[in-house]
């Protein structure tokens, strides 16, 4: 994926591209909508998974920087890009429709056997 391609997609979405690290790649720097704060939203090297660098998204796994972004990337053209380019914004589609998803109820297990009266 060429770099020039990549800040151009940065640059649609109203973020900079910033380097690759160690451990994430796909870096993009956005500012916070309700205050000066910047954030880095980027893709994990081991898992491609994405992630942001706010306290929300470092404590709860989930947060409005992010969820934007990977909207806005999913409005991006694919077709516009070279390949590498477009399994980044195929991945961020992805990410995007699964946080959209409702959360899953967990099934309260079913006791079987003896009821003990403690």
């Amino acid at each position: 994926m060429t770099t020039k391609n990549v800040a151009a997609v940065a640059e649609q979405i109203g973020g900079k591209l910033l380097p690759d690290s160690d451990q994430w790649f796909n870096r993009f720097q956005v500012k916070s909508a309700t205050s000066s704060s910047l954030y880095i939203i980027a893709q994990r090297t081991t898992d491609k998974t994405w992630g942001c660098s706010c306290p929300g998204w470092r404590h709860h796994r989930k947060c409005k920087h992010l969820t934007d972004v990977l909207r806005r990337l999913s409005d991006v053209p694919i077709a516009a890009f070279d390949e590498q380019t477009a399994i980044m914004l195929g991945s961020a589609r992805m990410a995007y429709r699964i946080l959209l998803e409702p959360a899953k109820a967990v099934a309260t297990p079913v006791m079987k056997g003896r009821m003990l009266d403690l």
